[in-house]
């Protein structure tokens, strides 16, 4: 008699950006100040790599802001 195995395994993923990372800036797309996140983090909440944020932030597909050091910074709500 043959027996047959099946293993099935769920996965669940959860991302969490800290509040502490995050940055109150105007964002001139939605016309209020939002709290932004850097490149990294819309890299995590888009599942894209960070280059493709600063593609999509370059051609205006993302609202973005830049820092005085030159951090980009993401509107969440663009994402």
């Amino acid at each position: 008699m043959k027996r047959r195995t099946e293993i099935s395994i769920e996965t669940d993923r959860m991302v969490v950006v800290g509040r502490y990372q995050r940055s109150l800036h105007w964002c001139g797309n939605c016309r209020k100040s939002v709290e932004m996140i850097t490149s990294d983090q819309a890299a995590i909440v888009a599942r894209v790599n960070s280059r493709t944020i600063f593609q999509w932030a370059d051609t205006g597909r993302l609202h973005s802001a830049e820092t005085p050091e030159g951090l980009l910074l993401i509107c969440p709500h663009s994402l």
